[in-house]
């Protein structure tokens, strides 16, 4: 086989290859231009003092608003007890509500990485345990608040009731003394202890008229 045969087969070749590869500037140009993943938007979350801050003031909130509906201002400022229980009903709400805060912003960090491309096994047991435990976050911020309101609905009772009895104390001081009563100042338990009193005055009254005569 001549020398220029075999040239003319090799460029047979050469060129069949090019044409199977394609243009190797093509395969270039590719390579170079081709984009990076796009840069993850970095947003600027609030610190976690921020956060704190924030469900304190949330709290003082609700708990103002929830005793104000039930309670008059003036005994919600006054009173030594229901001020210290404000106080302890606005820091266990401040922290329910800061632990379901900084809860979330977990969780939306977790999903964000799985996102990403983080797939290990580990990372969805613990997504799911971050999910649970904001469930049960939420259940107890639901039933304190619920105990915060029956408390506050007790505590009016039980000064609506120390009201009454207060009232029916001056009613009977301020009034003449019965017959046969201690003073004046006897606190009268309902109109069935009175009309007793009265029909006791009555009979002992009948009773020195009858040993006057005699």
């Amino acid at each position: 086989m001549s020398d220029k045969k075999i040239k003319s087969q090799a460029e047979e070749i050469r060129k069949e290859l090019d044409d199977l590869l394609g243009d190797n500037n093509t395969i270039e140009d590719t390579i170079d231009t081709d984009p990076q993943l796009p840069a993850r938007e970095m947003i600027s979350l609030p610190s976690y003092a921020e956060v704190k801050a924030s469900s304190t003031k949330k709290a003082q909130k609700t708990i103002t608003s929830l005793m104000k509906f039930y309670l008059d201002e003036d005994i919600i400022e006054r009173d030594e007890y229901i001020q210290a229980k404000k106080k302890i009903d606005e820091m266990t709400m401040s922290s329910l509500i800061y632990q379901l805060q900084a809860g979330e912003r977990a969780l939306t960090t977790l999903l964000e990485t799985i996102e990403a491309g983080e797939l290990a096994p580990r990372m969805f047991e613990v997504l799911a345990t971050l999910q649970k435990s904001m469930l049960d976050i939420i259940k107890s911020q639901t039933m304190y608040l619920m105990a915060a309101e029956e408390g506050a609905k007790r505590i009016a009772k039980d000064i609506d009731i120390y009201r009454k009895r207060d009232d029916v104390r001056e009613i009977s001081q301020s009034s003449p003394a019965i017959p046969g009563a201690v003073g004046g100042d006897t606190v009268q338990r309902g109109t069935k202890d009175l009309m007793r009193m009265i029909r006791q005055g009555v009979d002992e009254l009948n009773i020195e008229d009858a040993e006057i005569e005699e």
